[in-house]
């Protein structure tokens, strides 16, 4: 996964995609924490190895970093560099990896992020823009990073309940009727 630079001062070009196709320009990219909605916690604890790590089996490590060089080439080589969009599609009828725009580089087009399934040996590309309330790219933590500095990092080291509070979803949280979310143990699905 590539994550999105937040700068304001960056102009996007208008990115032309075809039909069926969505873009994301790169200042507007997730980042990896964007999609959850609490901070980083002890996620190993109580955990076997193989619900600890996303790559576990053995060689996919490898697959990992070899598909990481490549995605950091083509980032590095595109016209639009950091800033190169990503394209997405949610038509199961037109697969990402056909795509082709005038803005490709010369590598293709440069990914959000690859999702790999080894049980069918596909990757797919999906695209997420970045999240207001993030607890590692917001603009609410960024700004309270460059006010406070080591007193904010302290005070994240002492509780990451921290970080939720300066995002605000320790408000949106109180506004969220919790009694309609279904949640789900990996116990409720074990045979």
């Amino acid at each position: 996964m590539r994550h999105g630079i937040h700068n304001k001062n960056y102009a996007n070009e208008a990115a032309r995609h075809p039909e069926g196709y969505k873009v994301i320009p790169g200042n507007n990219l997730a980042c990896y924490f964007c999609c959850d909605v609490t901070a980083p916690g002890d996620s190993l604890k109580g955990r076997t190895l193989d619900q600890q790590c996303t790559v576990t089996r053995p060689g996919v490590s490898q697959i990992a970093g070899a598909l990481a060089v490549e995605l950091s080439i083509s980032v590095l080589q595109h016209k639009h560099g950091v800033f190169a969009p990503a394209y997405y599609t949610t038509s199961q009828t037109v697969p990402t990896q056909e795509l082709t725009v005038s803005d490709d580089s010369v590598l293709g087009l440069v990914p959000h992020s690859i999702r790999g399934f080894l049980s069918s040996f596909e990757h797919i590309l999906p695209a997420t823009e970045k999240y207001k309330n993030c607890v590692a790219c917001s603009d609410l933590i960024i700004k309270e990073y460059k006010e406070k500095q080591m007193e904010f990092l302290l005070n994240v080291f002492n509780s990451s309940k921290h970080l939720e509070d300066v995002a605000l979803l320790t408000e949106l949280f109180k506004e969220t009727d919790f009694g309609e979310v279904l949640e789900f143990s990996d116990e409720d699905f074990s045979t």
